[in-house]
C-alpha cells in the first residue's frame, strides 16, 4: 500500500502547475472603468458568468485607480460569455470594453517599439 502513494506525490506536484498555466487564458481586462469601481463591485459583476479567482485593480502610486483592471475567471467559456455580455455595457456610469487580457510583454510587442525607439 505505501508504494502507490510515494508513486502518486510527483504528479500531485505537478498537476497544480497545469490548470493555474491553462487559467490565465480566462484572464479578462477591463477599460474604462469607473474610479470609483472596486475589486467588490467587479466581484458582483462578474460573478454571474462564473467563479471569480481573481480581480487586479491597478492603482497610481498616490493610491488612485488607473482606470482599467484584471479580472481572472475559472474557466474561458465562463470568460467568453462575460466577454460577450459586459462588453461595451455601463458600468458605473460608463461603458466599459471588455477583452482578454495578453502578458505584458506580447502586449507591448503588438504596440511597436517604446518611447526610446528600441525594440524588445
Amino acid at each position: 500500500a505505501s508504494p502507490p502513494p510515494a508513486g502518486d506525490q510527483p504528479a500531485a506536484e505537478q498537476t497544480p502547475r497545469k490548470p493555474r498555466a491553462a487559467s490565465k487564458k480566462a484572464r479578462l481586462i477591463v477599460r474604462n472603468l469607473s474610479f470609483k469601481c472596486g475589486e467588490d463591485d467587479l466581484r458582483a459583476l462578474f460573478a454571474p458568468f462564473g467563479c471569480v479567482v481573481e480581480v487586479n485593480v491597478p492603482r497610481k502610486p498616490d493610491g488612485r485607480t488607473r482606470g482599467f483592471a484584471f479580472v481572472q475567471l475559472r474557466t474561458v467559456p465562463e470568460a467568453a460569455r462575460a466577454l460577450r455580455e459586459l462588453n461595451m455595457q455601463e458600468v458605473q456610469g460608463r461603458p466599459v470594453a471588455v477583452d482578454w487580457a495578453v502578458a505584458k510583454d506580447k502586449y507591448q510587442a503588438t504596440r511597436g517599439p517604446g518611447p526610446s525607439g528600441e525594440r524588445g
